[in-house]
């Protein structure tokens, strides 16, 4: 619409399925930085059923391609969008396994505690995937309507 703020614009076209991945792919890509650069005990005896397959540093990497991947899909057309959420869960479910795992086994006693952490945001990631629909629609930037239904 003429005469509206940039931001405006951004809101209509992302809504809050491509808020969701957007934001959460930024996160991803920020928590991915920081197992490439930091190294943290705790993490890595967490992760140990999985390091033993990559690195990681090399899982890091991964984290960090799975947000570039969901923050590229944000910007997408809702419906075109679900494999966005699929790189969401992807590095989300392999964490919560490890820990969860390594929490079992001994491997990380400590591990129990962050598994409900990654469970919450995965159970959150869900809802707005099916609260916002797969399906697909046109945005409201294209039709200039408030719900883009």
């Amino acid at each position: 619409m003429p005469g509206e703020g940039a931001s405006a614009r951004l809101w209509r076209h992302l809504g809050w399925r491509g808020l969701a991945l957007a934001g959460v792919g930024g996160c991803w890509t920020v928590y991915g930085a920081g197992l490439i650069v930091t190294n943290r005990a705790g993490v890595n005896a967490a992760t140990a059923p999985v390091t033993g397959l990559m690195c990681v540093e090399a899982w890091g990497a991964v984290w960090i391609a799975c947000g570039v991947l969901a923050a590229i899909a944000g910007a997408r057309r809702p419906g075109r969008d679900v494999w966005g959420f699929a790189a969401i869960t992807l590095p989300l479910v392999v964490w919560l396994l490890a820990f969860a795992v390594a929490a079992i086994t001994g491997e990380y006693e400590k591990g129990w505690a962050s598994v409900p952490l990654f469970a919450a945001v995965l159970l959150l990631v869900v809802i707005v995937a099916a609260l916002t629909g797969g399906r697909r629609r046109i945005c409201t930037c294209e039709r200039g309507g408030p719900s883009g239904q």
